[in-house]
């Protein structure tokens, strides 16, 4: 009787969706930062085994240091600046799986890192 519903479960997720979620983890604040994303992702989507689980945040924190690593060599020219723009077109052209979400989110969060680093943040903003 509920067969379909079962099926509907058991469906693999979009690959893009699942890059995008587990971007999304990984650039939680407060006392998720920096932590895992396998068990949270593993919340939304049990149907994943653990070795794609590892796989994804692997992937999340490459995008993240790219990114972190992106902007900070743009705030260390200090005479160019890093619009967000060209932060998009950057970071969507190694991760083109991501959304305008995730890359607006993630512009946010590494000119804020670069700043709190040191990083001549009126240069990069």
């Amino acid at each position: 009787m509920f067969a379909w519903l079962r099926r509907l479960g058991s469906r693999k997720p979009d690959p893009d969706a699942l890059r995008n979620d587990a971007l999304g983890l990984a650039m939680d604040w407060g006392e998720q930062w920096l932590a895992p994303v396998q068990g949270r992702l593993a919340e939304m989507y049990p149907q994943l085994p653990r070795t794609e689980l590892d796989e994804l945040d692997a992937l999340a924190r490459e995008a993240m240091q790219f990114a972190h690593q992106t902007i900070l060599a743009f705030a260390a020219r200090g005479d160019q600046g890093l619009t967000e723009e060209d932060f998009s077109a950057r970071f969507s052209a190694q991760y083109p799986w991501a959304n305008a979400e995730n890359v607006a989110r993630m512009y946010r969060q590494g000119t804020y890192y670069a700043w709190k680093a040191g990083g001549p943040a009126k240069k990069i903003l």
